[in-house]
């Protein structure tokens, strides 16, 4: 029980020394007001704490009432991530750790990230959405790596919900089943993806699990297709 408590100790004190890219701290001030101050740091409190669902209920209204709060947006964005078993400090550090190919890190993002559920896309796509209302000329580094990482990782739970069979691997016949909206869907996040990427100054690469991420666009729009929707069906197919 005591290794317990230090490790949720050294924890906390990691996720607050790496506040500006965990929470996407805006250029205020870290609080606005006393009344805020509470509400965010009760909010930050059950985040570190695992209990990602009282941190949104606290963070959906006070965001609603406070839109141009770019650090509570940041918040909310991790909140929704976790909720979805993304976790920004290690899916990165998983991706690289299990590629050695460009097929086999492709296989690596699919193993790395949560599973397709209707829950975990849903929270991820609330993710992209709240993350996206910080306009591109407000977004520091920090902010666009972190709506980089949510688009990249919706993008591939759509993958893992309409194309992988029982066993986890990639089905042909379920990949062209896929519908347009979903292809679509794939290939809008992957592209925005790479670009705020870029934007935090991260290039299409096999070096690091970021830079594969970045990538997946580029691996996409160089397949064959008549399509951008084929396109992402005929480079799924092909990583089987």
């Amino acid at each position: 029980m005591k290794n317990k408590y230090i490790l949720k100790y050294i924890f906390s004190i990691f996720i607050l020394s790496t506040a500006p890219l965990y929470f996407s701290c805006g250029t205020d001030n870290l609080f606005s007001s006393l009344s805020s101050k509470s509400q965010k740091n009760k909010a930050q409190d059950n985040i570190i704490e695992g209990n990602y669902s009282a941190a949104i209920s606290i963070l959906e209204p006070y965001v609603t009432n406070n839109p141009n709060d770019t650090q509570a947006i940041g918040m909310l964005g991790t909140a929704y991530m976790l909720s979805a078993g993304f976790n920004l400090l290690n899916i990165t550090v998983d991706i690289s750790n299990s590629s050695s190919s460009s097929k086999n890190n492709f296989q690596a993002i699919l193993a790395s990230l949560p599973s397709g559920t209707a829950s975990n896309i849903s929270y991820m796509t609330k993710a992209v959405n709240i993350l996206s209302t910080i306009s591109s000329a407000q977004r520091s580094s920090e902010q666009n790596y972190q709506l980089a990482l949510a688009q990249a990782g919706l993008a591939i739970l759509i993958v893992k919900s309409d194309c992988l069979d029982s066993s986890g691997k990639i089905s042909t016949t379920q990949t062209n089943a896929m519908s347009a909206s979903d292809s679509t869907s794939v290939y809008t996040n992957l592209q925005n993806a790479q670009t705020n990427l870029a934007s935090a100054g991260i290039s299409p690469g096999t070096t690091s699990g970021s830079a594969m991420l970045a990538n997946l666009f580029t691996q996409i729009s160089n397949t064959a297709g008549g399509s951008n929707n084929l396109k992402v069906t005929n480079f799924i197919i092909a990583q089987e």
